[in-house]
C-alpha cells in the first residue's frame, strides 16, 4: 500500500478536448499496484465552457481553469505547484499512455543523478517513429537547412547521440514527455515562463544538464503521440505557432549563448527567417484562397512586427510570454 502518490501527471490543455479526452481515457484505465498517481488538468482559458463536462465524466481527476493562456511552461508550473506526487510526469493532451511505459520510465528517474530528465519513445496512430529530442541549438544547428548542411559535411558539431540498447542521451527531449523528481524541478525553478511556447523543453533540459543531470530517453517504453491538435486549428493559429517558433529561438540564444555568438545567431536567424520568408509571404497574399500559404503570410508580417517590437523594447520576449511587461518596461526605463 503506498503511503503517499508516486507520481503526479500534469497535462496542459487548449482547446484540445477530443484527443485529451483520448489520453484521459488512457490514464483513467490504468490500475497497477506498482505506484499510485494523480492527475492534474491545466486548462489555459479555452473559455469554452467543457471544463465542468470533463471534470464529471472523469471525477478522480484534478482540473484547475487558469486565468488566461498565459503560455505551455506557466500552464505546468501552475500544475506542479497543485500536485503532491514525489516525481511529475508533464503530458501533451494528444497522448495515449500505458501503465508500462509510466512504470519504466518511474523505476528510470529514481536511479538517475539528480536533475535527470527521462522521456520514451514516441509514436504515431499509424505507428510511425516521432523523433522527440535533438541537439541544443548553436552556430551548426539554428535551421533545418543549415543542420542538413553541416551533416552533408560531416560536421562534428552533429555527430550522433550516445546510446545503447536501452537507452539514447540527447541533448534534449520534447515537452510532450517529460518525467523529473520533484525536488530537482523544484530546484531548477521549474519551467522557464520567458517561454510562452516552444524551446521551453530544450531550456529545461539545458538547465538540467548543467547541474549534473542526464537527459534520457527510454528505448523501451512507448507512449502514443498525435501530434498537433490544438496548434493547427486554422491559418492563423498556425501563423501564431509559426511565428512563436522563431520567437522562441530568439529567447533560448538570448539565454543560453554568449555575447559574441548569441549577436552573431540572433543575425543570422532574422535574416533566415525574413529572406527565405519573403518568397512565401508574397505568393500567400497573392493566393488568399492557399491556407498554407496564407499561414505563412501572416506568420511572415507577425514576424516584422516581433521583430520591429525588439527594436523599440530591447527585449526578445513574446508580446504573450507572462514576463513580457515587466521586461518591456524596464528596458524602456534603461533607455530613457
Amino acid at each position: 500500500m503506498h503511503t503517499s502518490t508516486d507520481l503526479s501527471v500534469i497535462i496542459v490543455n487548449y482547446r484540445g478536448w477530443e484527443r485529451l479526452s483520448q489520453c484521459l481515457d488512457s490514464l483513467y484505465n490504468i490500475a497497477d499496484d506498482r505506484f499510485s498517481f494523480e492527475v492534474i488538468v491545466v486548462d489555459n482559458y479555452s473559455n469554452d465552457w467543457l471544463v465542468p463536462k470533463f471534470k464529471k465524466l472523469y471525477p478522480r481527476f484534478t482540473f484547475v481553469v487558469n486565468s488566461d493562456n498565459l503560455g505551455f511552461a506557466n500552464g505546468c508550473n501552475l500544475g506542479a505547484s497543485i500536485s503532491r506526487g514525489s516525481n511529475l510526469l508533464f503530458l501533451n493532451p494528444d497522448t495515449i499512455v500505458n501503465a508500462e511505459a509510466i512504470f519504466l520510465m518511474l523505476t528510470e528517474i529514481r536511479q538517475r543523478n539528480s536533475y535527470s530528465i527521462v522521456s520514451c519513445r514516441q509514436v504515431k496512430a499509424n505507428g510511425t517513429l516521432e523523433r522527440p529530442y535533438g541537439k541544443f541549438l548553436s552556430i551548426f544547428t539554428l535551421t533545418g537547412w543549415l543542420r542538413a548542411f553541416n551533416k552533408m559535411f560531416g560536421g562534428s558539431k552533429l555527430k550522433p547521440f550516445v546510446q545503447n540498447d536501452n537507452y539514447i542521451y540527447p541533448d534534449w527531449v520534447s515537452g510532450s514527455v517529460v518525467m523529473i523528481s520533484r525536488l530537482s524541478f523544484k530546484n531548477l525553478g521549474g519551467w522557464d515562463e520567458d517561454f510562452w511556447m516552444y524551446f521551453e523543453d530544450v531550456d529545461l533540459c539545458y538547465r538540467a544538464r548543467v547541474k549534473g543531470g542526464e537527459v534520457v530517453k527510454l528505448k523501451n517504453a512507448v507512449i502514443q503521440h498525435n501530434h498537433g491538435g490544438a496548434s493547427r486549428i486554422n491559418p492563423k493559429v498556425t501563423a501564431l505557432t509559426k511565428t512563436e517558433v522563431n520567437i522562441s529561438r530568439h529567447v533560448y540564444i538570448s539565454k543560453h549563448q554568449t555575447s559574441f555568438v548569441a549577436v552573431y545567431m540572433h543575425t543570422f536567424l532574422i535574416l533566415n527567417n525574413l529572406l527565405f520568408g519573403l518568397i512565401p509571404a508574397v505568393a500567400g497574399a497573392v493566393f488568399i484562397y492557399s491556407k498554407s500559404l496564407n499561414s505563412r503570410c501572416m506568420a511572415y508580417f507577425q514576424l516584422i512586427l516581433y521583430y520591429y517590437n525588439v527594436l523599440t523594447t530591447g527585449t526578445w520576449l513574446s508580446k504573450r510570454s507572462v514576463h513580457y511587461p515587466e521586461q518591456a518596461k524596464y528596458s524602456s526605463i534603461l533607455t530613457n
